[in-house]
């Protein structure tokens, strides 16, 4: 029985090296020493609120944009403007919501969109332009957005009067 045993144990010892030749020790022993970087992706998800000065105060007409900062294209002077197509598409909600309201009732036409986006759990901004400006026909538009509307996403256009893009408020104290 002993003998049996030890030979048993041999045959255990003689396998467990054959094993151990068999796999290379670098692959074994081998760790990646460079960092792995990240890499920007497409999917990221999007932000839902930003900081900022509520529209209310930006536009002290008597209409309360608490909730709402209002994002223009920046250092431009365009009055005619829109989200470029791609960031629209990524982000679209629901829209165009339109409204009867002129150029002319600036801002009642976003105070009013508010509560549209208001009422959309998904919605994190709102943009406003108003189409066919001079006409019998004239109306604000608003869209909805999943995310805040970045000034980049803005391009020039002609023939509307843009409002602006409202961005949610993530504090409400400014």
């Amino acid at each position: 029985m002993a003998a049996t045993m030890k030979l048993i144990s041999f045959l255990l010892l003689a396998t467990l090296a054959a094993v151990s030749l068999a796999v290379p020790p670098q692959a074994i022993h081998h760790r990646v020493t460079d960092p792995i970087l990240a890499t920007p992706t497409r999917d990221a998800m999007p932000s839902v609120c930003t900081n900022g000065m509520p529209a209310s105060k930006q536009h002290p007409a008597g209409y309360p944009i608490n909730d709402y900062t209002v994002v223009t294209p920046g250092d431009s002077n365009w009055t005619s403007y829109e989200v470029k197509q791609d960031w629209y598409n990524d982000h679209f909600v629901s829209g165009p919501h339109i409204m009867s309201f002129t150029h002319q009732s600036e801002p009642y036409g976003p105070f009013k969109c508010q509560y549209t986006c208001n009422s959309d759990d998904s919605c994190a901004a709102y943009f406003v332009w108003y189409a066919n400006v001079g006409t019998d026909n004239e109306h604000l538009n608003c869209v909805l957005f999943d995310a805040v509307i970045p000034t980049s996403a803005f391009i020039e256009t002609t023939g509307t009067i843009a409002s602006g893009a409202y961005d949610k408020l993530c504090d409400h104290s400014s």
